[in-house]
């Protein structure tokens, strides 16, 4: 496990965001169509039909927004096994709460219990130099 791949773990969580509501966006557009036909001076008619084109493209970017959702989803549950390899709790709750609750070093002081924020940060630093 990389620390490149440790740090994206909060942007993934965003970005796993904003695709599945641009899905649901596209799931709620219409594919029908409609238009008005001037039929003499008063008289005008209204059509109403099914964009076949519309709805293939929008079928093929749906598809390819829920492929990119599910590689990102693929690399959080690849960072999740590898925290959760960790045997040590005190290391794996470092882990836990530094990239997948985003917290900072004092927070995780605080929340650990800690006297200072170098321990959480240098018993990090050492595991990662050790793997």
């Amino acid at each position: 496990m990389t620390k490149e791949k440790l740090m994206q773990y909060c942007n993934l969580e965003e970005e796993i965001d904003k695709l599945e509501k641009r899905i649901d966006g596209i799931k709620k557009q219409s594919e029908m169509v409609s238009d008005v036909v001037q039929n003499g001076y008063k008289r005008h008619a209204v059509i109403y039909g099914f964009d076949c084109r519309r709805s293939l493209k929008l079928q093929e970017l749906e598809c390819i927004l829920e492929q990119r959702r599910d590689r990102l989803l693929d690399l959080q549950i690849e960072v999740e096994e590898w925290i959760d390899t960790i045997s040590k709790s005190d290391i794996r709750q470092i882990f836990e709460h530094r990239y997948i609750d985003n917290m900072s070093w004092i927070q995780i002081q605080i929340a650990m219990k800690y006297k200072h924020e170098d321990t959480a940060r240098n018993k990090h630093d050492k595991f990662l130099k050790n793997l």
